[in-house]
């Protein structure tokens, strides 16, 4: 499909670690510093290009920003989609969603 759907965070928990699973943070520096989901990598929610993505398109691209009235993710995901990335998700609950699901952050 063209559209990125959601992936809640109990799902993404059980994918950490897969080879072809890469997760991306688009808060803010400081808010990434103080808590992201683990192995997660940070990145400008509307910098996607590329260089900065996994040169797998069939990788799991997942991304995630604050909480479900943040839209960075969205906007992240929808540029993934646009340069050909075929498994893109984004975590509508955001690291709040996370946090309140219990599940483990770094650092």
């Amino acid at each position: 499909g063209t559209d990125a759907h959601d992936m809640p965070p109990g799902q993404l928990s059980k994918l950490l670690g897969a080879a072809h699973l890469f997760v991306y943070d688009c808060n803010e520096e400081d808010m990434f510093a103080e808590a992201h989901v683990p192995g997660a990598q940070l990145i400008v929610y509307d910098q996607v290009t590329v260089d900065k993505l996994p040169e797998d398109k069939d990788a799991t691209l997942v991304f995630y920003c604050y909480n479900p009235e943040c839209p960075a993710s969205h906007t992240a995901a929808n540029s993934a989609l646009g340069l050909g990335y075929t498994n893109v998700y984004y975590m509508v609950a955001g690291i709040t969603g996370w946090q309140d699901a219990g599940l483990a952050t770094e650092p």
